[in-house]
């Protein structure tokens, strides 16, 4: 068995053969004709290595390869397009092989790879070489558009040495589809040998063999993600899609102490990588998730479920294969447009001729025509040729050139053709437009309805898209938000009226929503599924009969039947798993009717157990036809148990797209009525399309505790509590003018790390108008306002354009006596001395905070306010040195309105700074 660099792994109970020194041809880069040669007299390690380099040098290292003259001349950006183009992955089943012509994927190409490069591993080290060796063809097909070498060039294809067995193909399809990720984008798939570990954790020792010298290139990446995460030097270090390199060897360690492999890929390359189908894969189905694939059988066929004949239901969300830029041989952008967030859809068509057979061609002549008219690029960001085909223009998340000063946010769709006199379109692009809008409204929560997907002619004065297409609009949009679109069969049984009662439902849909919470040693991504069953009145139970669809699931079938997820040890075999976008239906042994009670369960075992909690949140929904959907929850977590009445069997037309709280925003986490630590992690479901901002804020007015524009995060956002108790946390979703739109509040209680409340630390409750002295805090602000030491004179009054004579506390002091506040019972309770407090505003501070009980004895009260939001009558107490303060005395001082406090003298509150200053109101 030969060493390899980074290829195949070196094993420690084989003998490698002798490598031939012979030279070698490498070629650095072969983006066009222009090519950079290197003659070498080395064994092949070298080319194995220089190859294996190709993911991240397409990413990272193309700006210089472009100057070095390798004849890339594609323009695309290297941070968003070209990332946006490998993301929106081709169906790939098949790849071109130099001297083999097109090979199957999953049946023939990975199989004889992962024989050749690294065919002795055990099983799970096995699948982890085939994600990896799956992820590298992805980018060579997607981004360097030419055929694979089926030597070290690439990946090895065919070798003397190995033979292609069943574990081999038993691995490829137990990953079937699954690309390496990060953040939804391919992430470049760096592995090499690496030195054979001695230690019981796998990770290579100092003095542990290393034959071919690449343990260098390993990273160790557990327990990292984000930024935290390393890349590996074969690659930029500045690129985000370096998320390191695999040590075969390490890995076939790891296999052989019971990892599972997408454990071991989370060991490499960050928790936060993921194995993931893309969504528009159109040959994953048949491996790894049975019962599963992309193909939902049985749905709004009104039959039991098999397959005999009714119609077959393709889930048309996953139905859609969009032909990248390579595809049709795009020129690069004569320069870039803004980023921008999807939020509704325009429809138009090109005023060309009709029923043209080369679709690519007529896409390159609207480029050119485009750049006539000094476009950025096809002002489109889809084309539909009449044979159906889709055709990718501007990437999607890029300002496109279709309506006149209404572009940002809005995603144009253009049908080949002209439509605005007796010819219509075909029906393959009618079905083709349909599957694109609902891919796009699955995608960036647009609603289907005639406000946010319309014709170009509503939104401007113009024929387009003619009236051969709005005549045919709403039934281009009911096709859109089917669920399903079904070949065969009677179309109309999918069909019905808005508001109607259903009698009824036999399928249970979980919808992937977010990875949050997350168990980083869990063996399952997403949202974990025990089991799904229903608890009818007489107290039979009915389980789940089949897996009716589950495009991208894991272990599918495992959610049928009873609940056995009774332990840690055995949920991967007895638990499914449903990553964002991926959707799990299953139909029910007899229908559900009202009074039923359903359950979807995630564990059997007490779900706070830390050590295995489950994983993800999901939104859980219900169907009679698998066509239209309830909804019951947006933000499933845990085990869930839901007693369905009247309320659940009416479905309204903003049911699926609002959610069952409506408004537009519904909060991931927190969970109301759960208890968190400090360290708190906001996120929404955003449903309302208008919203591209989300700002967090806490009980008080204008408490700020964040803000994200983040709609791929679900826009999440991080604040870290001081005190604790019970809180209110509102999530406000702002449009792109800072409109408010949608306003949604959650109530959560803070603990301390240990899971207490210290009474210390514990914030005033709810709503703390109830427990403020109103009139005690109007005094203070009045006697506070004067800025008065006892006895004497007023410097304050009007209160403006005062300056500090260094004596705050004696005027706070002042204003606290005369308002009848006895604060000279704390110089008494340490930790300051009672001269420190006499002395200094840091000696206030120094005590108060220590001795809550004594401080509320004098009627103040510590409270979680941002010292910039204090209101009228609040005292604010800043430490030695904070935000510029005295760095022995500190600073004091009463709040006279919003913004503006007093001392000796009356001036602005300078800033918030929660760790150095404390904010004490008046209390009843």
């Amino acid at each position: 068995m030969r060493s390899s660099f980074a290829g195949s792994v070196y094993f420690v109970h084989t003998q490698p053969t002798v490598p031939v020194a012979r030279p070698v041809r490498i070629h650095r880069c072969d983006f066009g004709a222009a090519l950079t040669e290197i003659d070498s007299a080395e064994d092949d390690t070298m080319a194995r290595m220089v190859m294996k380099m190709w993911p991240a040098m397409g990413l990272a290292l193309l700006a210089s390869m472009v100057a070095a003259g390798c004849g890339f001349n594609d323009g695309l950006d290297l941070d968003d397009t070209v990332e946006v183009r490998v993301q929106e992955l081709s169906s790939f089943c098949s790849v071109q092989v130099e001297g083999y012509g097109a090979v199957d994927v999953e049946e023939d190409y990975l199989p004889s790879v992962i024989a050749c490069e690294n065919g002795n591993a055990p099983m799970e080290a096995l699948k982890a070489q085939a994600v990896a060796a799956r992820t590298y063809a992805a980018f060579i097909v997607e981004a360097e558009r030419r055929p694979l070498v089926p030597t070290t060039r690439d990946q090895v294809y065919d070798c003397s040495h190995a033979q292609v067995e069943q574990r081999h193909r038993d691995a490829v399809n137990a990953t079937r589809g699954q690309v390496l990720t990060h953040n939804g984008r391919l992430a470049a798939a760096f592995y090499v040998a690496g030195a054979i570990p001695s230690t019981n954790s796998c990770r290579a020792a100092r003095g542990d063999r290393d034959p071919t010298g690449t343990e260098k290139w390993v990273t160790y990446n557990q327990g990292r993600t984000g930024s935290g995460v390393r890349g590996t030097p074969l690659g930029s270090l500045a690129n985000p899609a370096n998320r390191g390199a695999k040590s075969q060897n390490g890995a076939a360690c790891l296999a052989n102490n019971g990892w599972d492999y997408k454990r071991i890929l989370r060991f490499y390359y960050g928790d936060d990588i993921r194995p993931m189908v893309p969504p528009n894969s159109q040959c994953a189905e048949g491996g790894g998730n049975p019962g599963g694939g992309d193909v939902c059988s049985g749905l709004s066929s009104g039959g039991s479920g098999n397959n005999s004949g009714g119609p077959s239901c393709t889930d048309s969300s996953q139905a859609v294969q969009i032909m990248p830029r390579s595809a049709w041989n795009a020129r690069a952008p004569r320069y870039n447009t803004p980023s921008h967030t999807p939020n509704r859809i325009t429809v138009h068509h090109t005023v060309t001729a009709n029923g043209v057979a080369d679709g690519a061609n007529e896409v390159r002549k609207i480029q050119q025509m485009h750049f006539n008219r000094r476009f950025h690029d096809v002002g489109y960001h889809f084309l539909i040729s009449h044979d159906g085909t889709i055709y990718q223009g501007t990437p999607e998340n890029k300002v496109g050139a279709h309506v006149g000063n209404q572009n940002t946010g809005n995603l144009g769709i253009s049908l080949l053709g002209s439509f605005h006199l007796s010819t219509p379109p075909s029906d393959a692009q009618l079905s083709s437009l349909s599957r694109l809008i609902r891919h796009l409204s699955d995608k960036y929560n647009i609603p289907i309805n005639r406000t946010q997907v319309k014709g170009h002619g509503e939104r401007a004065a113009t024929l387009c898209p003619g009236q051969q297409v709005m005549s045919r609009f709403d039934s281009i949009l009911a096709n859109a938000k089917a669920d399903a679109v079904c070949e065969g069969g009677d179309s109309s049984e999918e069909e019905q009226v808005d508001g109607q009662d259903v009698a009824s439902y036999r399928y249970v849909r979980v919808s992937g929503v977010d990875l949050a919470p997350n168990n980083s040693d869990s063996p399952l991504d997403g949202y974990e599924v025990d089991a799904i069953y229903v608890e009818k009145a007489d107290g039979t139970v009915v389980n789940a009969a089949r897996v009716a669809c589950s495009p991208g699931v894991q272990n599918a079938n495992a959610a049928i039947g009873a609940s056995d997820n009774t332990s840690c040890d055995n949920r991967a075999q007895t638990a499914a798993g449903v990553p964002p976008g991926a959707d799990l239906i299953v139909e029910l042994q007899e229908p559900v009717k009202k009074g039923d009670v359903l359950y979807v369960t995630q564990a059997g075992y007490p779900v706070a157990l830390s050590e295995c909690s489950p994983n993800g949140t999901a939104k859980i929904s219900l169907s009679n036809d698998g066509s239209i959907w309830k909804v019951l929850d947006t933000t499933a977590q845990g085990n869930q148990r839901w007693t369905l009445g009247t309320e659940h069997f009416v479905y309204d037309e903003d049911d699926e797209a609002e959610g069952p709280n409506g408004g537009g925003l519904e909060f991931i986490v927190p969970r109301a009525g759960h208890w968190y630590r400090p360290d708190m992690t906001f996120k929404v479901v955003a449903s309302d399309p208008r919203i591209v901002k989300v700002r967090y804020e806490a009980e008080h007015d204008n408490f700020h505790l964040g803000t994200s524009q983040d709609r791929a995060s679900n826009f999440e956002e991080g604040y870290t509590y001081e005190f604790f108790g019970e809180r209110v946390i509102f999530a406000i979703g702002l449009d792109a003018n800072g409109n408010e739109v949608a306003r949604r509040e959650v109530r959560v209680t803070i603990t301390d790390f240990d899971g207490t409340i210290p009474e210390d630390r514990r914030a005033l409750p709810y709503y703390p108008d109830a427990n403020v002295d109103s009139a005690m805090a109007e005094r203070l602000a009045t006697e506070g306002a004067k800025c008065q030491e006892t006895g004497g004179p007023q410097r304050c009054s009007p209160g403006n354009n005062s300056y500090s004579l260094g004596r705050c506390w004696a005027g706070v002091k002042g204003a606290l006596r005369r308002a009848g506040i006895n604060f000279d019972k704390l110089q008494g309770h340490g930790p300051c001395s009672a001269y420190t407090f006499q002395l200094s505003a840091f000696g206030f501070r120094c005590n108060a905070d220590a001795n809550p009980d004594v401080l509320r004895s004098i009627g103040l009260q510590k409270v979680d306010i941002p010292t910039t939001e204090a209101p009228r009558g609040a005292i604010i107490s800043w430490n030695k040195g904070c935000i510029g303060y005295h760095a022995v005395h500190g600073h004091i001082e009463i709040v006279r309105e919003p913004g503006i406090a007093c001392s000796d003298f009356c001036g602005r509150i300078r800033g918030n700074a929660p760790h150095c200053a404390s904010v004490y109101m008046p209390i009843n």
